[in-house]
């Protein structure tokens, strides 16, 4: 009976009993590197997505985003079949059997590659939970496009849009098993957060000076203020923070590391503000992005992000246009 990588029966190769370590952690960094590519080509997609919307077709655009979503859910099942393969792999067996009939007498090992083999179960968890997580931005974009807005007030997209994408997020919490508390919506470091949110006066200026937008209020009073205000604050600076930083960097970490899901979620922050064909605003939202990712993840905390995304956005929306 030829000999196999399962199982090798043999006094004098007691590497049989196991998979070499190195190997298993071989196969483990071709795993990691092969979802970064994952994420490489969604981020690409995603900006593809964009340019087209902005500068080609709308129906071509929403179309791409259609088809990442269903890849992406296809893709996450997909990956649910081989996690739970591999709870029931043919190496878990081994190394029961190898307990009971035959120890082997290097325990240290076993409990290595048990080790390994836990953690590659994780990261098979985790991608499934980024999977998933991805289909946010996609559905961002396909409902902002999709509903029928245009006779409403502008300011009031921002609601109509968001209050599904909160069932959605709510949807995907739930499943993860994740509490508010663990997205950081804590009052952790209170000075950091409140500076952190006063620089949202001062990132509000600098948005307006290169968009120069129209103002989303008719005029600068408290009745036609306070209501747009909480909507931006809640419907842009909370919701988009929670789904970029709270879910989407968040989950990225534990696949790509730390430094590198910054970076890619800030990219695709930036790359869902295409459609304000701005390239100089395009270079600012992505280092606001790198800004509030840091902030996130050395706090731990959304609260003060939260807070500057939403008071960016009453600043260049509301106050500038009347006050500049």
């Amino acid at each position: 009976m030829p000999a196999t990588n399962v199982c090798v029966h043999n006094n004098s190769h007691n590497k049989g009993d196991i998979p070499p370590l190195t190997r298993v952690l071989s196969h483990n960094l071709k795993i990691m590197n092969a979802k970064a590519f994952i994420l490489l080509c969604y981020l690409t997609i995603v900006s593809i997505a964009e340019l087209v919307l902005t500068y080609d077709s709308v129906s071509l655009g929403l179309s791409i985003y259609v088809i990442l979503m269903l890849v992406l859910v296809g893709y996450s099942s997909l990956h649910t079949m081989y996690r739970d393969k591999l709870k029931n792999g043919v190496w878990e067996k081994h190394l029961l059997f190898s307990r009971i009939l035959k120890p082997s007498p290097d325990g240290k090992k076993i409990n290595l590659f048990i080790k390994e083999l836990d953690e590659t179960k994780t990261s098979e968890n985790n991608f499934i939970g980024v999977l998933k997580c991805l289909t946010l931005a996609p559905l961002i974009r396909i409902m902002s496009v999709s509903m029928p807005l245009s006779s409403l007030e502008q300011v009031n997209w921002y609601l109509l849009i968001n209050l599904p994408l909160f069932a959605v997020v709510f949807l995907l919490l739930r499943s993860q098993s994740q509490s508010w508390r663990d997205l950081g919506f804590t009052a952790g470091r209170l000075p950091i957060q409140l500076l952190v949110a006063l620089a949202g006066f001062f990132l509000g200026m600098i948005d307006y000076s290169l968009l120069q937008p129209s103002p989303l209020i008719v005029t600068l009073s408290p009745e036609n203020f306070i209501a747009p205000a909480l909507i931006l604050l809640v419907f842009t600076g909370f919701s988009e923070e929670l789904i970029f930083r709270g879910i989407i960097q968040r989950n990225t970490d534990g696949i790509i590391g730390g430094y590198k899901s910054l970076i890619f979620t800030s990219l695709l922050f930036a790359a869902m503000h295409i459609g304000w064909n701005s390239l100089p605003d395009l270079c600012f939202v992505f280092f606001v992005g790198l800004f509030y990712g840091f902030i996130y993840q050395k706090t731990k905390t959304l609260s003060g992000i939260t807070l500057s995304h939403g008071i960016t956005n009453i600043t260049m929306f509301l106050l500038l246009p009347f006050i500049a």
